[in-house]
């Protein structure tokens, strides 16, 4: 966990507890990650590879979000899904082969069960990110709004439209 920016305010003990409680996994080229609705399964930190991060359509279409490198250095996907209840927001799919380490949703939740502190700071970055998300895709709505009204649009259909084919993480 060392070197990744997501876990850059652990101490050296927090990170060291969660590289132990992590597991390695690899994906093939056009593998899902997570799928989009599915159960949440736990955070990934991108080791090497390549992702694409999709959002589903009407009409069975998919929007593509992100490109995500590891080369670029690593990152975190799937965070989400150690809090939340609900499905998956988005599809995260291997571009090429990808290695990552998987930080499993049933061993951070006993880590906040017995009340460790790690799971607690990480909860919190999670709060935060999480936050600052919502925050944007408030922005893009608000513009979205602003930018139908202008040209005297009210239908709901051209906002929902709109709204898919702009909104990014």
């Amino acid at each position: 966990m060392r070197g990744v920016r997501f876990f850059e305010f652990l101490t050296e003990e927090e990170r060291e507890e969660f590289a132990e409680a992590s597991e390695f996994v690899s994906f093939g080229a056009g593998e899902d990650i997570i799928e989009e609705g599915g159960a949440p399964d736990g955070l990934f930190v991108l080791t090497s590879g390549r992702v694409e991060v999709r959002k589903s359509l009407p009409g069975g279409r998919s929007r593509l979000l992100a490109e995500i490198d590891a080369a670029d250095g690593r990152t975190v996907v799937g965070e989400r899904g150690l809090l939340g209840e609900s499905g998956a927001s988005a599809t995260v799919r291997a571009v090429g082969g990808v290695e990552a380490i998987k930080v499993p949703r049933a061993v951070f939740r006993r880590m906040v069960a017995e009340g460790r502190p790690g799971a607690f700071k990480l909860s919190y970055r999670i709060a935060r990110t999480l936050a600052r998300r919502l925050t944007r895709l408030d922005e893009e709505v608000a513009r979205a709004i602003r930018e139908l009204e202008s040209r005297g649009e009210t239908d709901v259909e051209a906002f929902r439209d709109r709204l898919i084919t702009d909104w990014s993480v």
